[in-house]
């Protein structure tokens, strides 16, 4: 496929990492969001999770360069006209979604395709009144995008033969293996991991275990590189409620119906990684504060307890 310029809106966690693994790539990228003031932080975030595998002999100073000068931005939808491809990877919220790919509608080429990144929001859903609703497909990323092996591709009765190969295409341009779903909210992964995250956090609202212990007991227990807590800030609290919410909404599932201290920690603006505080506190770097997992005794003190 020809494609060398891909639109990624959203300069969010997400679209962050997203960013960064299309221009290690090898294609051109052009990040969009609403305001400069997200561009300049967006970038900035980028050029310290450069420095970070820099650090860890995981990339070099010219690679860097290489990569950030792949990596324009920008205010405008309408920039987004001649790319062959587009990633949006903004909130989860249905209309904002919809809206946004009206637009997209409007100005791109019939065969541009439109990948959404959402995972508990239906392509079918997002495509619903278009005019060519077969180019929408969603495209589950992980966090880190730039890491994580895989990518879940969801298809319908309504997706399009070349929005799926597209899509497979670019799984592969970005080394990742592309998992195929029946469209479902929240794919595989998302539905399996939401309610033990909410189970983790239940745990550390009952008082019966530190943040900690309660990651240290799952990776040691079950062998995962992270713990629910952890992922949980790196996920975004703000993003891990929305997607309980919808899913809960979409299956009636109590599974998903969110613990009671996550909706307090998102009120309270703990939204994990990108606000610096969570179950865990984080530098500018990114990087986990050593020993500052919520303890029990903590959610009296923070005004989060019953």
């Amino acid at each position: 496929m020809n494609i060398k310029k891909v639109a990624i809106f959203g300069a969010g966690v997400m679209g962050q990492g997203l960013a960064q693994a299309v221009a290690s790539a090898g294609f051109e990228v052009l990040l969009i969001d609403e305001t400069e003031e997200h561009l300049k932080e967006g970038l900035q975030k980028i050029n310290l999770a450069m420095d970070a595998e820099i650090a860890r002999w995981g990339l070099t100073e010219s690679e860097k360069k290489a990569i950030a000068s792949r990596i324009t931005t920008s205010t405008r939808v309408e920039d987004a006209a001649k790319v062959g491809l587009v990633i949006e990877t903004i909130h989860e919220n249905l209309g904002a979604k919809k809206a946004l790919l009206a637009r997209l509608e409007g100005i791109c080429p019939p065969e541009t395709v439109f990948l959404s990144d959402s995972a508990t929001i239906a392509a079918s859903d997002l495509s619903y009144g278009m005019k060519h609703p077969g180019r929408v497909i969603g495209m589950h990323f992980l966090n880190p995008a730039r890491k994580v092996p895989m990518v879940e591709i969801g298809w319908n009765p309504l997706t399009g033969k070349a929005a799926f190969e597209a899509a497979r295409w670019f799984a592969r341009s970005l080394e990742k293996t592309p998992i195929t779903v029946f469209e479902t909210p929240g794919f595989i992964t998302t539905r399996v991991v939401v309610p033990m995250i909410n189970q983790a956090v239940k745990v550390l609202e009952e008082g019966l275990a530190s943040c900690d212990d309660i990651d240290q007991a799952m990776k040691l227990g079950f062998g995962l590189n992270s713990g629910p807590l952890a992922l949980a800030d790196r996920i975004g609290l703000e993003t891990l409620l929305l997607w309980m919410e919808n899913l809960l909404r979409e299956t009636g599932d109590l599974a998903f119906r969110p613990a009671r201290l996550l909706r307090k920690m998102v009120r309270a603006g703990w939204k994990g990684l990108k606000s610096g505080r969570g179950f865990y506190r984080y530098g500018p770097d990114g990087l986990k504060t050593e020993g500052s997992g919520l303890q029990p005794t903590d959610l009296t003190t923070s005004g989060f307890s019953a």
